[in-house]
């Protein structure tokens, strides 16, 4: 009946469901939300239900119609979207709503005729939608293109044609939640491009602008978690420690280098990029080695053997640690480390001072800061 979320926002939207804290530590709003419908052409005795939360299954109110009309009612932990639906109906209406007073009229046949009043949050959702739901659209229909595309010329022009509709879209975004920084739906709007932001600090700075009343529900903590996550091993960060085994099943931590410059070096043995990058680690680990610098290899091997054998050919010889459990790697895990080869460099004091340095970079930093 009335479909106000963004084609391109479903995936974020479910994931955003999908257990970020819809109900943790949010202010309870009293008396509640009360919802008066009047949607006509929908069968008397019809069940009428109210759904959201973590999962976005949870039945939050249910009633029945009766001559069109019907009544939730129910306390919300935190600004949300929510779907109404009637049992045997195809159609629903999705709306951000909190403990408001809220009146829904129209008919089942129409969703254009669908209005929603007594919820500032709800209009803002729908200028939002107004505003941005035919840039997703589209973008989602040029994606779509490129993907099945056999022509490199046609995909070329349609990637070309992509990037001009999304580069603007940041700034509009930008516009709208300066026009609304109180608003939780500015929260949603700039989930909905956090890919966009240039860095957790260019998101953390955009966040910071809205005020303590958008910062509440779902969206909000999932900006706040994605800045935490974007943080670590960010340049300028403190390191964090971790312990594993190394070739001869003796625990090693990071912190037991503390006071000397480290270059934690993701690597494996199957991989040939940091195979083929192994011997300028080998060069920048003898060249600085007696200048407080040193180097630990974290593996992403699964076979012991084969890990073994590939510190011996390549002459890693530096301390190496693994719980051979291939991509799960905790070290790895803890880092969201994706790809490798992968390193940082941490000064004395813990702190990241360079990430993925490789070939003359890394001997350049090095020499830089062990003068």
């Amino acid at each position: 009946m009335k479909k106000l979320i963004p084609l391109l926002l479903m995936p974020l939207f479910s994931m955003a469901q999908g257990g970020l804290g819809f109900g943790m530590n949010q202010p309870q709003a009293s008396p509640g939300f009360v919802i008066k419908g009047n949607i006509a052409g929908v069968k008397d005795s019809t069940e009428v239900l109210l759904v959201g939360g973590d999962d976005g299954k949870t039945v939050v109110a249910k009633g029945k119609v009766a001559k069109s009309a019907f009544t939730l009612k129910g306390k919300l932990p935190a600004p949300a979207i929510f779907r109404l639906s009637f049992a045997g109906y195809p159609q629903a209406v999705d709306m951000f709503i909190f403990n408001d007073a809220i009146t829904i009229t129209g008919d089942i046949a129409n969703a254009q005729s669908v209005k929603i009043k007594g919820s500032s949050i709800e209009d803002d959702f729908q200028d939002f939608s107004a505003q941005f739901n035919p840039v997703f659209m589209n973008l989602q229909t040029i994606g779509n293109q490129i993907q099945i595309e056999s022509s490199l010329q046609k995909k070329d022009s349609l990637i070309r044609l992509y990037n001009s509709t999304k580069d603007p879209l940041l700034g509009n975004i930008l516009r709208f939640t300066k026009e609304k920084p109180g608003s939780v739906v500015s929260s949603l709007a700039l989930f909905a491009v956090v890919s966009l932001f240039d860095g957790p600090l260019s998101l953390e700075a955009a966040y910071n602008t809205l005020q303590p009343s958008a910062k509440k529900g779902v969206y909000a903590r999932a900006i706040e978690q994605k800045i935490e996550e974007g943080k670590i091993g960010m340049v300028g960060s403190q390191a964090m420690d971790f312990t594993q085994k190394d070739v001869d099943g003796k625990p090693i931590s990071l912190a037991s280098f503390r006071g000397k410059y480290v270059l934690v070096d993701f690597w494996a043995s199957w991989c040939k990029p940091c195979r083929a990058e192994n011997p300028n680690v080998v060069s920048a680990y003898q060249n600085f080695k007696n200048k407080n610098f040193t180097v630990l290899g974290v593996s992403l091997d699964q076979a012991k053997p084969n890990w073994v054998e590939a510190i011996k050919a390549d002459n890693l010889t530096w301390t190496h640690v693994s719980d051979l459990q291939y991509w799960s790697n905790a070290v790895a895990q803890l880092y969201h480390i994706t790809s490798i080869p992968a390193n940082f460099l941490i000064d004395p004091n813990g702190k990241i001072i360079a990430r993925d340095i490789r070939g003359e970079e890394l001997n350049r930093k090095l020499q830089e800061v062990l003068k």
